[in-house]
């Protein structure tokens, strides 16, 4: 065998090597590729709607006449529903009442509703004014109902 035959031997044995170093890299880069797309991947997402249901987080009426108030003896009352101080609570809403939503009537100044509708207004921001004072919210009265659903409000007049 010439010398020349002989490095044309040796180049195409490494050749060979070489290229069957690479089948086995390919081979076993398709390998994972393939059990990577058999094992399915299951991802849960939770509902809006079914935490909605479970919770007491709510803004604050969007106005005055969608507030909640309470008929009584001397008129009706605003129902101030304070936000669960456990929670962090970002200012402007929505708020967490948590799971036993505390609540007070704000009976000053009486509203009379022989009054002017002027003056029942005023006195309604009135009592709107002394539930903020006092670190609570107006709720509409979707948002009390939907709460009441869940869990009954406490309410405590000394609050």
């Amino acid at each position: 065998m010439t010398e020349e035959q002989s490095h044309v031997q040796t180049d195409s044995t490494h050749q060979t090597a070489e290229t069957s170093v690479k089948k086995i890299r390919k081979h076993k880069r398709r390998k994972l590729l393939k059990g990577a797309v058999a094992v399915p991947v299951v991802m849960t997402l939770y509902s809006g709607a079914a935490l909605a249901r479970t919770s007491n987080i709510t803004g604050e009426a969007d106005s005055i006449e969608n507030a909640v108030f309470k008929d009584t003896p001397n008129g009706p009352q605003l129902l101030c529903v304070f936000p669960d101080p456990m929670q962090t609570q970002i200012p402007g809403g929505p708020y967490d009442l948590g799971p036993l939503p505390q609540a007070t009537l704000i009976q000053e100044p009486k509203i009379d509703l022989t009054a002017s509708a002027d003056t029942v207004l005023t006195s309604k921001m009135q009592q709107l004014e002394a539930c903020h004072t006092r670190g609570g919210i107006m709720i509409s009265a979707a948002a009390y109902t939907s709460i009441m659903t869940k869990a009954d409000i406490n309410i405590n007049l000394t609050l």
